[in-house]
């Protein structure tokens, strides 16, 4: 007869069989999508040594805010539309997923199974593995006590850590932890926005950055679409934090003037949705000038409420419509929609070699 014991320690080691399985082939697969990807555009070598160029611009320092973490300040004024920082993530897609699952299921029980997992499977040496433990565990005070000798209830896990700090390339479909980028706070009106090239994450200015200023990521679209209750219920749903940036909270309670700011603010952000789900309805095949007109609404919108960061989307879509209802690349210019800024934009965000960005200089060149 198997003892209860030696029944759940055989249950554990063909759990851990089989999702090593699922390592093997998950890792195995996405370093063969890197591979194909440097083919495509460069060597891994090569990223790096440009990412670096970059980075050593030290355009912002890490330092503890007033609440006791750590976040990005510029050093010196920042004019909109810089780029000031690129980097390639530590851990990334199916590496990600593995270590999820090895939490969720209890394969892991405390960070240092978690830090073994990252040595040993995922091979980051020991400066990489400290940035990762370094990071804001947002969910510490959610985990469930183990038996393991080695746990501490006060200690971080790495599910947290991606959870926390995880940012979605929407280039590659996965998530991936970029631990410099990471110290980016949250704000509903951030001042710096991000794209992907990739799995390289590129971040810019979206407005003058003010020496000794936080600069802040915005870490969902979903904040653009609704007022600061709901995206603070989403927030705190989604990342366990409750935000107080300027764009939820009053700088005075007292300010009559600041509560209505922050009533406009919530009055365009409800109308920016409207917008956006009006729009998804429309047939693209049968475009009216109000069509344009409403795109151009949402630009003002977003420009008004600091959500530039993904705004090249929302301007490639207005170009393109307007090109369709006749407009000439001067009417676009008057629209603030002319072909130099959208190639600017998808260079900041995209970088100058990606496919895009080629594209859109190659449309500049031969006006």
């Amino acid at each position: 007869m198997v003892s209860r014991k030696k029944a759940k320690g055989k249950a554990r080691k063909a759990a851990k069989e089989a999702t090593n399985q699922v390592v093997k082939s998950s890792v195995t697969e996405d370093v063969g999508h890197q591979q194909r990807q440097q083919q495509q555009q460069e060597s891994l070598e090569e990223q790096m040594q440009r990412l670096k160029l970059i980075s050593n611009k030290n355009l912002f320092t890490i330092k503890q805010n007033e609440y006791g973490n750590q976040s990005a300040y510029a050093v010196e004024f920042i004019p909109k539309h810089t780029l000031i920082f690129a980097e390639v993530p530590a851990i990334r897609g199916g590496e990600i997923e593995i270590a999820t699952l090895y939490n969720e299921n209890g394969t892991h029980q405390c960070q240092a199974d978690d830090d073994a997992f990252l040595k040993n499977n995922i091979g980051l040496d020991e400066s990489t593995r400290k940035a990762i433990w370094e990071l804001h565990d947002q969910f510490i005070d959610t985990y469930t006590p183990t038996n393991h000798p080695l746990y501490s209830p006060d200690e971080k896990r790495v599910l947290g850590i991606i959870k926390s700090n995880a940012y979605h390339s929407n280039e590659e479909g996965s998530r991936g932890l970029y631990p410099t980028v990471s110290r980016f706070n949250h704000s509903c009106k951030p001042n710096v926005g991000y794209g992907f090239n990739g799995w390289e994450m590129r971040l810019y200015t979206t407005s003058d950055v003010q020496e000794g200023e936080e600069l802040c990521t915005c870490y969902s679209d979903m904040v653009y679409f609704h007022n600061r209750i709901e995206r603070g219920e989403f927030l705190k749903r989604k990342f366990n934090f409750d935000c107080i940036c300027s764009g939820c909270n009053s700088n005075d309670n007292d300010d009559e003037s600041e509560e209505e700011r922050l009533r406009q603010s919530d009055t365009r952000r409800e109308r920016l949705r409207l917008l956006a789900e009006t729009l998804a309805q429309r047939d693209r095949t049968n475009l009216k000038k109000s069509d344009l007109e409403m795109i151009m609404e949402s630009i003002n919108i977003m420009k008004l409420e600091s959500l530039e960061h993904n705004i090249s989307t929302t301007y490639r879509l207005a170009r393109d419509w307007a090109m369709k209802l006749g407009e000439d690349e001067a009417s676009l210019k008057e629209k603030c929609l002319s072909a130099e800024l959208y190639a600017t934009l998808l260079e900041l965000s995209k970088g100058e070699k990606h496919p895009e960005t080629i594209q859109a200089m190659m449309e500049v060149r031969s006006r």
